[in-house]
């Protein structure tokens, strides 16, 4: 009894901030959360983290942080999708009958079947988390948590996501990135003990901020101008 009054109470909240902030906007409004949530779109801010993060410390250090990442997006990404996606196989609110035909999408999009948790929030989370642990700088970790809850937001607008699955995908992403962490801080140490390496807690830290900031804000800005021009 108390089990079904928390779950009634879950389902109710879930239904509620998603109708909420799923609705019918202006055609460039949805093209432009349509365009932010494709991966495709981040691949030059990616580009920029990526040689931030690895000019400094050798090939070795290289090695490591892609090894580490790959840890981290493997968990994030098909752990998520191959593995609890169907083993919990909660449907989508797109494909729930009670919402399916009350929420509204762009263009038809309605997303695959399974949506619990989700894909975005778990991705986007953990490499928010990463670059705060990495970077340690405010401006940085600001732009990374910006981009990650921007990237939840358009799975709630678009209505292809509850958001309890934005939220255990959040946490799920936190903690795979903790792990990737911790492997790569470990095998930097063990590493860096047999070979000459600059100090893991230095690292990254003089990375200046503003090539990433300035991607980031030009990716933004560019998608936003391009929904305006091609609606």
């Amino acid at each position: 009894m108390a089990n079904d009054t928390i779950f009634n109470t879950v389902k109710h909240l879930d239904d509620s901030i998603l109708t909420a902030i799923n609705f019918d906007g202006p055609d460039a409004y949805g093209l432009f959360w349509m365009l932010y949530t494709d991966r495709l779109t981040w691949i030059p801010l990616a580009v920029v983290v990526l040689y931030c993060l690895m000019r400094r410390g050798g090939w070795r250090n290289a090695l490591l942080l892609v090894l580490s990442l790959a840890l981290m997006f493997m968990l994030s990404d098909f752990v998520v999708a191959s593995v609890i996606k169907p083993l919990v196989a909660r449907v989508r609110p797109s494909h729930a009958t009670d919402l399916q035909d009350i929420l509204s999408y762009y263009h038809g999009y309605r997303g695959g079947h399974y949506g619990f948790p989700s894909n975005h929030a778990s991705n986007g989370f953990a490499a928010a988390t990463l670059l705060m642990l990495l970077f340690r700088q405010r401006a940085i970790t600001l732009c990374a948590f910006l981009w990650a809850a921007g990237s939840c937001y358009s799975r709630l607008y678009l209505g292809v996501h509850y958001p309890t699955d934005i939220l255990v995908g959040a946490v799920l992403g936190i903690s795979f990135a903790l792990l990737a962490y911790y492997v790569y801080k470990q095998s930097y140490l063990y590493v860096s003990r047999r070979y000459s390496m600059p100090p893991f807690n230095h690292i990254h830290r003089d990375s200046h901020p503003w090539a990433i900031l300035a991607v980031f804000a030009l990716t933004v800005i560019g998608l936003a101008v391009y929904a305006l021009l091609m609606t």
